[in-house]
């Protein structure tokens, strides 16, 4: 099971959500575990991040009715390679800036993205989990990278001399 990568796919994506690997584990789990009771699934790494995704949201729902808050990291722990100093501290603040960028923008706008490019999914699996269109996937990633590309562009970064 945790060398079955469509498992750690899921896991890694439970894990950004959640921000707690324990939890993401349980997350992953349970769908690995559903999946060996379904019938016929179509799409099967599409299914499997849905899954994830509404068993990430019922423990929100379930956690919120028992009135505990908590502060959900950004991401991951740091996985950076070693660089030179200055290089390791401006790729931080640029890395930080990304973050609060993202977090600007609407909670669909960040979850397509995350999907997109931090799972690597098809619009096609994106529209299937966030259960919209293909068209308005393609919308949502329009926006939000040219919303992402002007912030960015005001702060400095990506900025073509």
């Amino acid at each position: 099971m945790t060398s079955d990568p469509l498992y750690q796919a899921v896991l890694r994506y439970a894990w950004r959500l959640l921000g707690d690997r324990e939890l993401a584990q349980d997350v992953a789990q349970e769908v690995y575990l559903r999946r060996q009771t379904q019938k016929a699934i179509q799409n099967e790494r599409a299914w499997a991040y849905r899954t994830a995704r509404n068993l990430v949201i019922d423990y929100f729902r379930k956690r919120d009715r028992l009135g505990t808050v908590e502060e959900l990291p950004d991401s991951l722990p740091d996985e950076s390679t070693c660089f030179r100093p200055v290089d390791q501290a401006q790729q931080k603040e640029q890395t930080e800036m990304l973050h609060e960028k993202l977090n600007k923008l609407s909670p669909r706008h960040r979850e397509a993205i995350r999907l997109k490019f931090q799972e690597g999914l098809t619009y096609t699996e994106i529209a299937q989990i966030m259960n919209e269109t293909v068209a308005t996937i393609g919308w949502l990633l329009h926006e939000a990278i040219l919303k992402l590309r002007t912030e960015l562009r005001a702060s400095g970064i990506g900025h073509r001399e």
